[in-house]
């Protein structure tokens, strides 16, 4: 595998955090695809994210893929696939136990009104943090981005990374975000940019629940309507914020996915560069020949 070096890593020249990071440039990687006998048949991850943001808009469904097919010839062999939809499947579940509580006129004991939106509240706020970190693990891992920056990665470490490629080498440090690195390849930076505080947000939720589980929310039993409807207002914002990160998430899916059709269609010769500019894909100076763009790599 290709690793990060401090030469592609250099960051801006103001501030720190998720808005200076440096969006460093990647290529495919051989496990983008899933082969049979040396062949490329299918991209070897599912768009999640995208079906996600369809399905908060009561279009489409969240796919299925289960442990079974691990074992297929065609199989997926992206773990973070496996994680993502088990996740995604969950969070799914949650998001309509969440309205289905939210909606409901019967009457309720407020304490147990109360406990319920805390346990609905606490399973919401995981759950999107776990299923965007799982979507662009599973995104990261058809690249050539070294593994050890994101196997363990959090949220915000996705967003934001200290560049110890740059540390090591004596270098000023900074920081790298691994999903402005997607964006970068597909021309989306600037629009990552512009709602970076959304996605921050979600951050800032996950840490709460993790860092102060005793603290964050806390009971407090009124009347049962109104702990409803403070649910209804969570799931609202919650499902505001998770829709504009899987809006984000799913655009880098679908690219990567018509970049990796196109090296399936064109095996073994790479796709041609008038095809991969109307993705469009920016390629990293050693791909900007045709004879070697869009070559997935082995790693090592």
């Amino acid at each position: 595998m290709t690793s990060v070096v401090s030469s592609s890593t250099k960051g801006l020249s103001h501030g720190r955090g998720a808005h200076a990071a440096a969006h460093p440039d990647w290529t495919l990687r051989r496990e983008a695809l899933i082969w049979i006998d040396e062949v490329p048949v299918t991209p070897n991850l599912v768009p999640f994210a995208a079906e996600m943001r369809k399905w908060l808009g009561q279009q489409g469904h969240l796919s299925v893929v289960t442990e079974e097919m691990r074992k297929q010839p065609w199989g997926y062999s992206n773990p973070f696939t496996y994680h993502a939809a088990t996740i995604g499947a969950g969070l799914g579940a949650a998001i309509n136990a969440a309205y289905a509580f939210s909606e409901r006129v019967d009457p309720i004991d407020p304490l147990e009104a109360e406990i319920e939106r805390i346990r609905l509240h606490s399973e919401l706020v995981i759950n999107i943090a776990r299923f965007c970190e799982a979507t662009i693990k599973q995104l990261l891992h058809c690249t050539t981005l070294p593994r050890r920056l994101y196997v363990r990665a959090s949220l915000g470490q996705l967003l934001a990374l200290d560049c110890d490629a740059c540390r090591a080498v004596g270098q000023p440090t900074h920081d790298v975000s691994l999903l402005g690195a997607l964006a970068h390849r597909y021309f989306e930076c600037s629009a990552l940019e512009h709602c970076m505080l959304d996605h921050l947000k979600i951050v800032g939720e996950r840490r709460k629940m993790d860092a102060a589980h005793s603290s964050a929310p806390t009971l407090n039993p009124r009347d049962a309507a109104s702990s409803r409807a403070d649910l209804r207002a969570m799931l609202d914002e919650a499902g505001y914020g998770l829709g504009h990160m899987a809006d984000h998430i799913g655009t880098y899916e679908n690219k990567l996915l018509a970049e990796l059709n196109l090296v399936i269609l064109s095996w073994p010769e790479p796709p041609r560069i008038d095809d991969l500019s109307r993705i469009p894909v920016r390629l990293r100076a050693d791909e900007s020949h045709s004879e070697s763009s869009a070559q997935p790599r082995a790693s090592n």
